[in-house]
């Protein structure tokens, strides 16, 4: 019985040993992103007050289906009791699975919502005419940064918000001539002629302190 017995066990080993894994099965999509829609403007100025940021929110959009998804922030830090730029950021994903993420800069402010300081400035080094435009309290943008004369690749618009009646701040956006341009130890005089300076932190600028004068 053993010289029987012993062949039976090492043929069924043999089939078992020789039985074929199936992978499974993947599947090659194209890359491809969600749209993120923000309710309102991407930077925006709130009242210094008490309690939680409410934020106005966000629509999601997947670029395959077409199907809108009503978006609330996965990370807010917005503090109310404290003067700066904060930042909201959405989240969404398609039906492939790619994500986008967009982040909304909420200055906190506690200037007088009156208070206006738009207008047409010279850099004190030269005569180029830079635009301040209001966009909410305390909230600007200028249209030439560096007040870089003769160059119109330094020509775009820059937020800047301010924190009081003496100070101002450019927190890091997008720099079409590289990375990010931001501005560090902004300073703000509302008497007549109103000035304001700062020193431009981001490529194609140099270390200079720039100030502008209000024409």
């Amino acid at each position: 019985m053993k010289k029987i017995i012993i062949p039976i066990i090492l043929s069924g080993f043999l089939f078992s040993s020789c039985e074929k894994e199936i992978d499974p099965v993947s599947t090659v999509v194209a890359v491809s992103f969600p749209t993120i829609i923000l309710n309102g403007d991407q930077i925006i100025s709130q009242g210094v007050g008490t309690g939680a940021y409410v934020d106005p929110g966000a629509t999601g959009i997947d670029d395959l289906t077409g199907a809108q998804t009503s978006l609330t922030p996965v990370l807010n830090t917005v503090d109310l009791t404290t003067p700066g730029f904060y930042a909201v950021k959405f989240t969404t994903k398609n039906s492939n699975g790619f994500i986008t993420n967009l982040t909304r800069l909420v200055l906190v402010t506690p200037v007088d919502p009156t208070i206006d300081i738009s207008g047409t400035y010279h850099r004190t080094t030269n005569t180029t005419d830079i635009t301040v435009t209001k966009k909410g309290t305390g909230l600007y943008t200028t249209n030439n940064i560096g007040g870089v004369a003769g160059a119109p690749e330094y020509v775009f618009d820059v937020y800047f918000g301010q924190v009081s009646d003496t100070v101002i701040q450019i927190p890091p956006q997008p720099n079409p001539l590289g990375g990010d341009v931001s501005a560090s130890g902004g300073t703000l005089n509302l008497n007549t002629p109103v000035t304001y300076s700062y020193i431009v932190k981001g490529s194609g600028f140099g270390t200079a302190r720039r100030t502008f004068v209000k024409q």
